[in-house]
């Protein structure tokens, strides 16, 4: 399935749909890049499009979507969020279950689409890159990266 069908499909975000990595905040678009923008199909900005709806759960913030060469889209689920302390290891772990329970329930065309989850850390990293936290990251299935994250769109 195509990013921008499952978006637009989704009533509650419908609107949040932007090409490229327009959906993107001002302060996050210097953490994430992409050498290939033509090869984005699209982003959302999750976190805003449900904090009306939501302002009190634990939100993702954004979505990018990603053509392949087979038919169907992948999307890079990221989460911008600092990383000074361990205790922000349970925070982002909190926001990927209401992800991931989230669209669950109220997205599944998104959730049929493959991806991953990435978190970009802001400021000062408090664990270092072979650390428990780390692994525990990895078991959830995020992929830390630090304060860069390049896009890859083979």
């Amino acid at each position: 399935m195509k990013f921008e069908q499952a978006v637009r499909e989704c009533q509650e975000i419908a609107f949040a749909f932007q090409p490229g990595l327009q959906a993107l905040r001002p302060m996050d678009r210097s953490h994430i890049f992409c050498g290939k923008p033509r090869r984005l199909s699209g982003s959302i900005d999750l976190d805003f499009a449900l904090s009306f709806d939501l302002p009190n759960a634990t939100r993702w913030d954004y979505g990018i979507g990603v053509r392949c060469r087979q038919a169907d889209d992948n999307v890079i689920w990221i989460e911008v969020h600092p990383a000074s302390s361990t205790g922000e290891i349970k925070i982002v772990l909190a926001k990927l279950k209401w992800l991931k329970d989230w669209l669950a329930e109220n997205a599944p065309e998104l959730l049929s689409i493959s991806g991953h989850y990435v978190w970009i850390a802001t400021g000062t990293v408090a664990f270092p890159a072979n650390s428990p936290q780390r692994r525990q990251l990895a078991a959830a299935g995020i992929q830390f990266v630090g304060s860069r994250y390049e896009i890859q769109t083979t």
